[in-house]
């Protein structure tokens, strides 16, 4: 290993840091912001509920009934109906930016944070 090698690994592992950057910016703009569920079907949303709120809700999609946990502020498919069920295999997600993408029954379950917050100011420009 010559040193353009070294240099150019050390410049991939800084490029590698430096991607994930936004990731936590975002986050922890997001911590403390209140946030819900919301599930897509077919690009339309079929179904938001509040993150904070423990319960199982079921919804159709294209290959029969899909069955999505909520609890202790995290999100998963418990049961579905795929090939390979690799929906389920997703396991818990509790973070804004980590959608469950499940393209046998085109089906997508992703946290977002409520835009308007107790600190944000909300106005009308005409």
């Amino acid at each position: 290993m010559n040193k353009a090698d070294k240099i150019f690994i050390g410049l991939v592992v800084i490029s590698a840091i430096l991607l994930y950057i936004p990731l936590f910016i975002q986050d922890s703009q997001n911590k403390h912001k209140q946030k819900a569920v919301v599930v897509d079907y077919q690009n339309e949303e079929i179904l938001r509920v509040d993150l904070n709120k423990d319960e199982t809700y079921r919804v159709q999609a294209s290959l029969g009934e899909v069955q999505i946990e909520v609890k202790d502020g995290a999100v998963r498919v418990e049961k579905e109906n795929s090939p390979y069920h690799l929906c389920s295999i997703q396991g818990w997600v509790k973070d804004t930016g980590r959608p469950i993408i499940c393209l046998p029954n085109e089906l997508v379950v992703q946290i977002e944070a409520n835009e308007t917050g107790e600190d944000d100011v909300d106005t009308v420009i005409q």
